[in-house]
């Protein structure tokens, strides 16, 4: 059973690819958040540098360093992600445990990026663990069930 968002009659996309989307688009925020917190913590004269000095500045914060990590974090994870479902997009196949997966995986690194961001460690970490186990373990296999 394929289940798609239409947009209108010509284009309609999967809820897997619409989920890479979003996860996209997550990644794009967090990269987006992570340069403005070092932009305020490193002034203006760090931000249009070449940046070869590192993180050495006086003002860097403990923030600055989680966001840096999330970043890093969302981008391992979707290069996880994103085969998976440009598989399934390739093959055709779209089920029950492909599209669960896909929403539980997009669901998981939203609120991964929010407690890795917001120092809640206890809930980063499970939702790390759902998001890496359960959703793309459910994603592969649905296809190979497909």
């Amino acid at each position: 059973m394929h289940l798609y968002l239409n947009l209108d009659e010509k284009n309609s996309m999967t809820i897997e690819l619409w989920s890479l989307l979003s996860v996209t688009a997550i990644l794009w925020i967090a990269i987006l958040v992570q340069q403005l917190q070092l932009d305020i913590t490193g002034g203006a004269k760090y931000a249009l540098s070449n940046r070869e000095q590192g993180y050495s500045f006086k003002e860097a914060t403990a923030l600055t360093g989680r966001l840096a990590r999330n970043v890093r974090n969302h981008v391992e994870g979707l290069a996880l992600f994103a085969p998976l479902v440009l598989t399934a997009a390739i093959a055709n196949i779209s089920n029950t445990w492909t599209q669960s997966a896909a929403i539980a995986f997009s669901v998981t690194r939203g609120l991964h990026f929010f407690f890795y961001a917001a120092g809640i460690t206890p809930f980063r970490s499970f939702a790390w663990g759902i998001g890496f186990f359960l959703a793309l373990g459910s994603f592969v296999f649905g296809l190979i069930t497909g």
